[in-house]
């Protein structure tokens, strides 16, 4: 009994042991040794001189100290947001929440108890209530929070906010070690490369210039941020990655390499990352000014990227190629021929909010000869306005038709082009109508990057305003990234002059699966700016012989819809703002139905309320149904009415190549549109 209950003693003090020699031995951040930092310092530095002298004599802890001592001292040229006036009474709740370790990222709340576990997610937490999203710990790990408590300490000077950015960031250095033998771009990383690209360009930039300053920030903390941040320019040096998230590593680098201007790498990060960048503005940014994505979110994402230099580089008297600004002109300009009436830009793919004003206004400073962009900016009160209205991007194959520049403008939007490098969506040949200031025929938009069926939902053709054949959606996904950029300009019909504007785009991929491809869509869109009306003109042709059927979607932002479903006419009756009407070629089988808010057998009539997880709203969306083995033709016209009195559209028909518009007055109008 005994020699069983020694044995047993002897069993559990080698488990105890194990476990905590495993536990003493997990790898802690940062790697870089005190010898190792002060090693990385440039001897060139003149400031650094009594620093390396203290270190080549052996006195590693009062060479640390003096670096210490030159970091809280040194005047920043850039403002990085620390000017600040102190206002005792401004509001510091939302860093009070995070001191009490509470954060909400990508829309999620989640509570730490007394420890931050920095790759934990509650969206994959046992019993959660979420759909599982990446994002979560990803978009921790860019430390917002800290930018938080660093604005706070600006305006009220309790030291508080910086006592507990202390603790955070001690425990997150040495929570999260730097990887050494890859780039780890998994689940739950504390170190994708575009976490560690914006940690360096956004929120270190600040919190580190705030905080170091600080009694309450130990000389042990900022020597660990010097370790870590050149761990940072390291790690973007050697593992850069491609499209938008190359523009935020290399700004990252581009940062590091200024902030830590001392260190004897330094201006090699800042040389690689700008070259790098130069070559990035003609390998990702079309001649026509549209980054590879064809996402205008992810667009001003990369914008902004390949700005940080220019900012910085001016605020410390760093010169940059003389062609990167002259590269850059084309993107803003991008911005300008995309924009809406209201001043935003499509939601086209995995796009938001862009605010356009805001990237000209920008634009004019570096190009103050560009008068366009001061009468966007000026509202019209200075400059002259861009010196036609349609424009057509010819690598983006993307094409935008307006009446004029005013807010309460004309404006559809046709995509046309190649599936995108990135962010994309299964919606070739998708349109979207904006007039007299409102939103009249939308996308699915955006939603959270996360596993729910909304995210399914947006990035399918069942989201957006093109044909379905059999009930299924455009299949383009899965290719290598490469196959989706536009090597020259693309082969689409498009032509404007005073009388009209028309485009014409093929999609002939597949349909369900890519391997299937039963039919081919020819999408033709015609604006008649005398008319003030838009005309689509959809071909469905079967490729194998078989009757097929074809649902043509439209989808409406209104809460009330008139239906006519005998001629297929819809009017959104929504009081107090712009409506459409939508007139189709009746007759024949033509099917029509109204679906909102369906889940099943597919999701469909539905519009998320915003980029992330803000939830969805109901929205009727038209479906208009044909089925033969013969060529099939949607023939539809979209009408803006602007107060309800206009003249309205009542019929639509085709003789030939011309198409002949009825009018409720008796009138008639009538166009040719090209011969197909």
């Amino acid at each position: 009994m005994n020699k069983t209950y020694n044995i047993w003693i002897c069993v559990i003090v080698i488990i105890v042991t194990t476990m905590c020699t495993a536990g003493s031995s997990r790898e802690q951040g940062p790697r870089l040794s005190d010898g190792d930092l002060l090693a990385s310092l440039d001897p060139n530095c003149h400031e650094l001189n009594r620093v390396i002298a203290l270190r080549d004599r052996g006195e590693t802890s009062a060479a640390l100290s003096t670096l210490v001592d030159f970091v809280r001292t040194k005047e920043e040229p850039a403002d990085f947001g620390q000017r600040a006036e102190r206002n005792p009474q401004a509001d510091t709740s939302q860093a009070e929440r995070i001191m009490g370790h509470e954060f909400v990222v990508v829309g999620i709340p989640h509570t730490f108890g007394k420890d931050i576990d920095w790759g934990f997610n509650p969206t994959t937490a046992p019993g959660t209530k979420f759909d599982r999203d990446h994002e979560w710990t990803w978009q921790l790990n860019r430390h917002s929070a800290w930018i938080t408590l660093a604005r706070a300490y600006q305006v009220s000077g309790n030291e508080r906010f910086a006592k507990e950015f202390d603790a955070q960031f001690s425990d997150w250095v040495m929570d999260c070690p730097v990887p050494t033998d890859e780039a780890n771009q998994r689940a739950y990383s504390k170190w994708r490369t575009i976490e560690a690209g914006i940690r360096m360009s956004w929120t270190w930039p600040t919190v580190f210039t705030i905080f170091r300053k600080s009694p309450s920030v130990k000389d042990e903390t900022l020597i660990k941020m010097l370790k870590s941040m050149v761990e940072h320019g390291r790690y973007l040096r050697r593992y850069p990655t491609t499209g938008n998230w190359l523009t935020m590593e290399m700004n990252g680098l581009y940062y590091t390499g200024v902030l830590l201007g001392f260190v004897r790498e330094a201006s090699d990060w800042r040389r690689f990352a700008i070259t790098r960048l130069l070559s990035e503005l003609d390998t990702q940014v079309y001649p026509d000014g549209a980054q590879i994505e064809l996402t205008p979110g992810y667009h001003n994402v990369a914008l902004r990227s390949f700005l940080g230099p220019v900012d910085i580089a001016g605020a410390y008297g760093y010169h940059l190629p003389d062609e990167y600004l002259a590269k850059l002109e084309r993107m803003f300009t991008y911005n300008m021929w995309v924009m809406r009436p209201d001043r935003d830009t499509p939601r086209w793919n995995d796009s938001w909010h862009v605010d356009v004003v805001g990237t000209l206004r920008r634009g004019l400073d570096l190009f103050p000869d560009r008068k366009d962009f001061e009468w966007i900016v000026s509202d019209g009160r200075e400059g002259t306005p861009p010196d036609h209205t349609s424009h057509f991007f010819p690598y983006a194959g993307q094409v935008v038709m307006r009446s004029g520049w005013e807010k309460d403008a004309l404006f559809l939007g046709f995509e046309a082009g190649p599936f995108g490098y990135g962010h994309q969506h299964e919606d070739k040949l998708g349109i979207v109508l904006f007039a007299y200031g409102k939103e009249l025929l939308v996308e699915g938009g955006s939603y959270a990057y996360d596993a729910s069926k909304w995210r399914r939902y947006v990035l399918s053709s069942y989201a957006h305003n093109i044909v379905l054949v059999d009930g299924q959606g455009q299949v383009r996904r899965g290719l290598p990234r490469q196959r989706y950029i536009s090597k020259q300009p693309l082969d689409l019909d498009f032509r404007s002059d005073e009388h009209y504007d028309y485009a014409r785009g093929v999609y002939e991929q597949g349909f369900g699966e890519r391997e299937k491809r039963p039919a081919r869509h020819v999408r033709e869109v015609a604006f008649l700016k005398k008319a003030r009306l838009f005309v689509i003109r959809d071909t469905l042709e079967s490729l194998d012989g078989k009757p097929h059927s074809y649902q043509a979607l439209f989808h409406l932002d209104a809460e009330k819809v008139n239906v006519d479903k005998e001629s297929g006419t819809i009017e959104t009756q929504d009081p107090g703002g712009a409506n459409l009407r939508i007139v189709t070629l009746a007759g024949g089988d033509l099917k029509t139905d109204i679906v909102r808010g369906q889940e099943t057998p597919v999701v469909q009539g539905w519009m998320p309320r915003g980029h992330g997880i803000r939830g969805v709203r109901p929205i009727p969306t038209v479906v208009y149904e044909r089925q033969s083995a013969k060529p099939v033709c949607f023939l539809t016209v979209l009408q803006p009415l602007r107060d309800g009195h206009e003249d309205r559209v009542s019929a639509v028909a085709e003789f030939g190549d011309r198409v002949i518009i009825q009018y409720a007055s008796g009138k008639f109008f009538n166009m040719s549109l090209p011969p197909m």
